[in-house]
């Protein structure tokens, strides 16, 4: 069933909610700024500059180096019709900028299923439904306090630090405030590794890691875990109908024509006295081009390759070229039927494994109505879903043992499927980004990194501003991309001496 574009309203009174509200101050688009603005990077951060910048008056123009707009925002479409998500597939109820656009483009939604107690786990050689994982602990010997459902262990660990902290430390956290606060400094200096082995034996963190995907993220800040468990995953989740991809084409439908200049690379940013210039290639002939100011829209893996002049600050470049990227790989796979709703009854979810997939995603279209006919046509199923070291792993692989890994692990988890599959798709963010696939704070970077990462340039008088994901605290959600696009935005037109709010 679709929800209309207005469904998501509804807001909660909690410190994510706050946070996470489109900015009162950008709700009206003012015209009148003047001025023109190159935007570098096609993402969803860059698009969305552009569109609110072009909405004021200011002649805009994005440069993209791929061949497409959207970044990781990627919906492969199969020959019939069918689709799945190489990158963004979700969208937390709670993100509510994200959903400011949804309903802006009216485009429609539907739920998705994040978790589902049909869904499976595959540990230790053992096949268990996820509403028998009380189960799973007999399978690594627990016994006592950790002979208990491995959810309601990774709950305990965590509430047992998210709950002390006080509500203004909660928002703190959403703020990057975070030094000063000796609590705090003591979170962002933790790995969750460091925090799970007070708590938890090996074999109990084994269990809670691979049931919950956490166990790639164990060296992760534990700031970085909390806040995406209790600000994400807590709440309902939706999709886009037809692909995430929706959210891209909407924006660039309403950019002006000729906005948009893909297969371009910029490569060099000068700022002059009176504006700043770039340089760059363009369908293999080089191009320089001046303007008033620039947003740099790009990941800090990318953002590493252009060169500035003057040089940006030290502190700044270190924090670009030190920030942590998480890895991240996707398999989908196109099946004739799904034999997961008509066998194993699975609508929806995930299922969580320690084959070499990890993880398993089913698509939701069919949870409300489990229509028998649409179970019986094809679709699209993310057959595998890795993260950091698995993912690096696995990219590294020939093609064929990447699929056949693939189709071992899916027939352990449902024996038959593999006579319904008629095409594999592999995709590797670290091959497409070359560094990662989003933005993921190892200990002690909250305080070392964001503060200088995304400083305008050059100081006192900045023409050079910055966006992404990365310079948020929703790291890897559409979400932080559009929350430093208004941040970057506004920045733009107060140097404009246009009215903001």
């Amino acid at each position: 069933m679709t929800v209309t574009p207005d469904a998501p309203t509804q807001e909660r009174d909690t410190p994510f909610d706050t946070h996470y509200r489109f900015p009162a101050d950008l709700d009206r688009a003012h015209l009148g700024a003047r001025g023109t603005v190159a935007v570098i990077g096609g993402g969803v951060s860059g698009l969305a500059c552009a569109y609110e910048l072009t909405r004021r008056g200011l002649d805009v123009t994005v440069y993209e180096r791929a061949d497409r707009p959207g970044g990781r925002v990627r919906t492969h479409r199969f020959w019939d019709g069918t689709h799945g998500e190489l990158g963004a597939m979700r969208l937390p109820a709670n993100h509510h900028t994200t959903l400011h656009y949804v309903r802006e483009f009216a485009l429609p939604t539907r739920p998705f299923v994040n978790a589902s107690p049909d869904t499976l786990l595959h540990l230790r050689g053992t096949r268990l439904r996820a509403s028998d994982a009380d189960r799973a602990p007999a399978l690594y010997g627990l016994q006592g306090a950790e002979d208990r459902d491995p959810r309601v262990l990774l709950d305990s660990l965590l509430h047992d630090i998210w709950d002390t902290l006080t509500p203004e430390q909660h928002r703190a956290v959403l703020r990057g405030d975070v030094d000063g606060d000796p609590v705090l400094e003591e979170l962002m200096a933790r790995s969750l590794w460091q925090h799970a082995r007070q708590r938890l034996t090996p074999a109990a963190w084994e269990l809670v890691g691979q049931a919950s995907g956490l166990a790639q993220y164990e060296h992760a800040c534990l700031l970085e875990v909390l806040v995406d468990y209790f600000g994400l995953f807590h709440v309902a989740q939706l999709e886009l109908v037809g692909g995430t991809d929706q959210l891209v084409s909407a924006f660039v439908r309403r950019l002006p024509p000729g906005t948009l200049r893909l297969g371009t690379t910029v490569d060099r940013v000068r700022t002059e006295r009176d504006g700043v210039r770039i340089l760059g290639q363009r369908f293999g002939e080089r191009f320089e081009k001046p303007y008033d100011w620039v947003v740099c829209a790009l990941p800090a893996p990318a953002l590493d390759r252009v060169r500035f002049e003057p040089a940006l600050p030290a502190a700044q470049q270190a924090a670009i070229r030190g920030i942590h990227y998480a890895s991240s790989s996707k398999t989908l796979v196109h099946v004739e039927r799904r034999l997961w709703e008509q066998r194993d009854g699975v609508f929806g979810g995930g299922s969580f494994t320690d084959l070499p997939v990890q993880q398993v995603w089913y698509p939701s279209d069919n949870a409300d109505a489990r229509d028998p006919d649409r179970s019986a046509a094809p679709a699209v199923l993310t057959g595998a879903y890795q993260w950091e070291s698995s993912a690096r792993r696995f990219a590294l692989l020939p093609e064929a043992e990447r699929t056949a890994r693939v189709l071992q692990s899916l027939e352990e988890l449902h024996p038959g499927i593999s006579d319904t599959v008629d095409d594999v798709v592999h995709w590797s963010w670290d091959a497409q980004l070359g560094g990662g696939a989003f933005a993921y704070l190892a200990p002690g970077q909250h305080g070392r990194y964001l503060g200088a990462l995304g400083a305008a340039h050059p100081a006192p008088a900045p023409r050079v501003f910055f966006a992404g994901e990365q310079l948020s605290v929703a790291h890897a959600w559409i979400q932080g991309a559009l929350e430093s696009a208004l941040h970057a935005v506004r920045a733009v037109l107060e140097r404009a001496g246009a009215r903001v709010g």
